[in-house]
């Protein structure tokens, strides 16, 4: 991240390890309460977002977990912790999971117990050096907000609190990660390039699934994770390499959807709960909830479905001029025969008639917004379309799958089966063919 847009926010990161080095030195009674509660919730993501551009957030994958949801994915994770347990954020940013894990952790007698027994028993990484200051601040701030007051401690050694919450790339460096019996995670969500050594992607893939696969193959034989992950990696055709990936060394797994992450970031999540065991491979495991078929199946089984080959920034225009649609121009819910728009294409064009369906797609109503698309002539169609051609080549299948796509029946399903917000071919495919007409 550029030193301009950070610059206001490490600032503010001093200011916090100045207030809980001021709390511990005995200056407690001039600490607003309020605000030292609010440091402890969401006033630190808060401010991250205010000097923070959305934009060069998300270049980061730099969203910090609520503390609502940090909780939910702690407390079921650790309600089985010994007193040798070390639990593991491995992108911990400025501690939000380690601070709903340390609400799990048993104080001392005195504030420097405590530290020392959280100390021992807490680790965490992340490639800035403000976060884990951040991380290590409030931490210490939540220290003293739970154990009984003792001495001053002028003498307090701020870096050398929580050992093993440090600086560091855990991707370029995960061996420390064996150590942990749990691990709690919430991963960047941002592209990253896949590296050689990666089996089930390649080009550019999410750096959340990278990390997941990173988590487990360094972690022990039994060590639990619990993670935070973009419900893309849960529902779309492009990670089912990943998705055996992970099953194949996990002997227990549960999936849980959530919803938005939260009100900031338009990404929907889900909760992944697993037990390292290569060993044992997990039961059945159910991504997505599948509906039960009547006799008419499903989409794929009367319609061929591809994403229309036209990249609009990427594909010269050149060629023979063709109609040419994309997800601006065609009429929800419509019946196109006449197309006025034209491009030059050279690609493969597809002939009518078919029913392009818009691939973004927010969980809700509407998920799968149709056209049916008529005439003699072969169309170029846009990428961010999806093309579903009726095996039968006949007008009326085409119209029989915009009421399916159209019907509440249909949201409902999309709305479990695919949270993220591009509708895939493969979840088209398995749409269920309703008796609703």
């Amino acid at each position: 991240m550029g030193a301009p847009q950070m610059k206001a926010f490490e600032v503010y990161v001093d200011r916090l390890q100045s207030i809980a080095l001021d709390a511990l030195d005995g200056f407690g009674t001039q600490i607003n309460t309020n605000n030292v509660k609010a440091i402890l919730d969401g006033e630190v993501a808060r401010k991250f977002r205010s000097y923070v551009p959305l934009k060069t957030r998300r270049r980061f994958g730099a969203f910090f977990t609520g503390r609502n949801l940090a909780r939910r994915l702690s407390h079921k994770a650790l309600c089985d912790i010994y007193s040798d347990s070390i639990i593991a954020d491995p992108a911990c940013g400025t501690g939000n999971l380690l601070l709903a894990a340390a609400d799990e952790l048993p104080i001392g007698s005195d504030v420097m117990e405590t530290l020392e027994i959280w100390g021992s028993r807490l680790m965490g990484f992340d490639i800035k050096e403000h976060f884990i200051r951040a991380a290590k601040a409030r931490l210490l701030l939540l220290a003293i907000s739970k154990s009984p007051r003792s001495e001053c401690f002028s003498a307090f050694d701020f870096n050398g609190l929580f050992p093993m919450i440090t600086q560091r790339n855990f991707l370029d460096c995960p061996d420390d990660i064996s150590k942990a019996s749990h691990i709690l995670i919430n991963p960047p969500y941002n592209q990253v390039m896949a590296p050689l050594e990666c089996t089930w992607g390649n080009r550019k893939i999410s750096a959340a699934a990278l990390f997941m696969d990173t988590c487990l193959s360094n972690a022990a034989t039994g060590a639990k994770i619990s993670a935070i992950l973009p419900d893309v990696l849960r529902s779309g055709s492009y990670y089912e390499k990943w998705r055996q990936h992970i099953e194949s060394m996990s002997g227990q797994m549960e999936i849980t959807t959530h919803g938005q992450f939260d009100d900031w970031t338009d990404v929907h999540v889900f909760l992944l709960k697993l037990i390292k065991n290569p060993d044992k491979k997990a039961s059945k495991v159910i991504w997505w909830k599948q509906v039960k078929q009547s006799y008419c199946g499903k989409v794929g089984d009367y319609f061929d479905v591809h994403v229309g080959p036209v990249v609009p920034h990427r594909d010269p225009k050149k060629g023979p001029s063709l109609a040419y649609v994309h997800a601006r121009s065609l009429p929800a819910w419509g019946i196109v025969n006449r197309i006025n728009e034209r491009r030059r294409f050279s690609g493969t064009s597809l002939r009518p008639p078919f029913v392009a369906v818009r691939r973004t797609s927010r969980p809700g109503d509407n998920r799968a917004i149709a056209t049916v698309i008529t005439g003699n002539r072969k169309v170029a169609v846009e990428n961010h379309l999806i093309a579903l051609f009726p095996r039968t080549k006949n007008i009326s299948d085409c119209r029989k799958l915009l009421q399916i796509l159209k019907s509440s029946q249909t949201d409902r399903w999309l709305n479990k089966r695919i949270r993220c917000r591009h509708l895939t071919v493969g979840a088209l495919k398995e749409v269920p063919w309703w008796r609703i007409l």
